[in-house]
């Protein structure tokens, strides 16, 4: 079963893209679309830094993740923690039926040691602690009469990982008396399919963080050089809950045996869930520097390396199929055996930025962010125990999937923007915005992000941060795909249509020494 399901997850979103290029979302739990999450920061978990760029400036704790060399330019040691709470609200279009859907969740920012170490001249900044790098959550909740599909046509597939239970709780059976393939329940008997009512919630979270150590120095006058390591980790999780219901009694074939001795019944509705769960591992290592051109402008550079992700995932479906009379429902399930893992290749990031400093009482800061996400490679070979022929078969979809992989994503350029205004030694306020192209080379996800916040000094040694983002964007994802055998073995797919709105609000406090 284990084989069955990498081998179909990596082969269903090829098939979309082959096929039906007007389709262009990806399943939200297909390995490519993974991999592309598991990739991705989207997130400070320092509120002084929250969403303005320290390529080339330094506001705490949480720079050193666009630069490491931006430590250096702290003046104080300071002791960071902070804590986060994100609301996401989503419009999902599916069947041209709207639903909103939210999703919110409380969680840890940051927590962290700077220490600025005595010098004559120049400066040595060194630190360490944890960093909310990723923070991902959405809801997906549909309901619609579909009349082109059933999600029960994908189970027919005999790659399909429902495949048996399927067959095992009625929602599929033999389309012929010869039993040569398998045909969903709600087609068999009829010359045009009746339609089928669909209710599913489909929710998701991706949490990473790093561990890291970090420093940063003046190598020479006005050069500032750093560098930072650190360790990955983080979480996974995603929940289906596929409800397909026969709310008309169209199908009112009795074939089905019931409890009752003799009697016959037929299917009310077929309820698929699904359950992922991975943790993830991995490294990371940062260079960057800094040069200061006069007291109020500098400019930066950074590069985070490329590096590989082990995800160690456990998974679990059933159906359960209750039938019109209440007899005892059929139900089936799989599993993994224990954990299973694979890696991911991530593409490396350069980070450059410009700041302009002390303009009056104004401090702008600009940077661009590169990564070419078409680099990203997936690996289901190393660390497993697999057999010749299977490590020879994954290998031809592992280049499979990387052909899809350099099709769908593409070199992506984020612009950031940050004004900070000192209203007086006290206060600093401060406002930005980013620009996020969408990743897709199909699909035209882009991503704007305001912010606004500041920090004011509770005392001469305590420093409170707050710092608020709204973040927009449209969004696409297959909800499953299939074959139209009506229409000659066309892959299809049945996406929803997301309008995404968040709200993430963090607070911090800076005990400086």
């Amino acid at each position: 079963m284990l084989m069955k399901k990498i081998l179909f997850l990596l082969i269903a979103p090829l098939l979309l893209v082959k096929s039906i290029q007007a389709q262009d979302g990806n399943q939200p739990s297909s390995y490519a679309n993974l991999a592309l999450q598991f990739s991705t920061q989207n997130f400070n978990g320092d509120a002084a830094n929250g969403f303005m760029p320290s390529v080339s400036s330094a506001y705490g704790f949480g720079s050193y993740v666009d630069n490491p060399a931006s430590v250096a330019l702290l003046d104080k040691s300071a002791f960071s923690f902070g804590l986060y709470n994100s609301d996401v609200e989503s419009e999902n279009n599916y069947k041209e039926n709207v639903i909103v859907a939210e999703n919110n969740n409380l969680g840890f920012g940051d927590v962290g040691v700077i220490y600025k170490l005595p010098t004559t001249q120049g400066s040595f900044v060194f630190g360490g602690g944890y960093n909310r790098l990723t923070n991902m959550r959405s809801t997906s909740r549909l309901s619609a009469r579909n009349n082109e599909s059933t999600i029960t046509d994908e189970f027919r597939e005999p790659d399909s990982d429902y495949y048996e239970i399927a067959y095992n709780t009625y929602a599929t059976d033999w389309g012929d008396v010869d039993a040569t393939y398998r045909e969903s329940i709600f087609r068999i008997g009829f010359n045009t399919y009746p339609g089928i009512t669909q209710e599913a919630e489909i929710t998701q979270s991706t949490n990473i963080g790093e561990y890291s150590v970090f420093f940063g120095t003046e190598f020479q006058k006005n050069l500032f050089l750093g560098i930072s390591a650190g360790i990955t980790s983080g979480t996974y999780r995603y929940r289906r809950d596929f409800l397909e219901l026969d709310e008309f009694n169209d199908y009112n074939a009795e074939f089905i045996p019931s409890d009752t001795e003799g009697e016959f019944t037929d299917v009310d509705n077929i309820l698929t869930s699904d359950e992922i769960d991975s943790d993830i591992f991995g490294f990371a290592f940062r260079a960057g520097f800094i040069y200061k051109f006069n007291p109020n402008v500098s400019v930066g550079a950074s590069y985070l390396f490329p590096s590989t992700l082990v995800v160690q995932e456990e998974y679990y479906s059933s159906i359960t199929t209750e039938l019109d009379d209440g007899s005892t429902p059929f139900q089936s399930d799989f599993a993994s055996d224990g954990a299973y893992e694979y890696r991911i290749k991530k593409p490396g990031e350069i980070k450059a930025g410009l700041t302009f400093t002390d303009m009056g009482k104004f401090d702008l800061s600009i940077a661009g962010e590169l990564t070419d996400y078409s680099n990203i490679r997936l690996d289901f070979i190393s660390g497993n125990d697999l057999g010749f022929i299977d490590e020879v078969e994954l290998r031809e979809r592992q280049d499979e999937i990387a052909a899809f992989v350099e099709a769908q994503y593409k070199l992506t350029a984020n612009l950031k923007m940050g004004i900070g205004y000192s209203v007086n030694d006290d206060l600093k306020l401060k406002v930005g915005y980013g620009y996020l192209p969408g990743k897709s080379s199909v699909y035209e996800a882009t991503k704007n992000i305001l912010s606004a916040g500041l920090s004011t000094n509770i005392t001469n040694s305590i420093v409170f941060d707050v710092m608020g983002q709204y973040s927009f964007w449209s969004d696409r994802s297959v909800a499953y795909s299939y074959f139209d055998y009506e229409d000659g073995g066309i892959a299809r797919s049945e996406t929803i249509d997301h309008e995404i709105k968040a709200i993430k609000v963090m607070a911090g406090i800076r005990f400086l020494f």
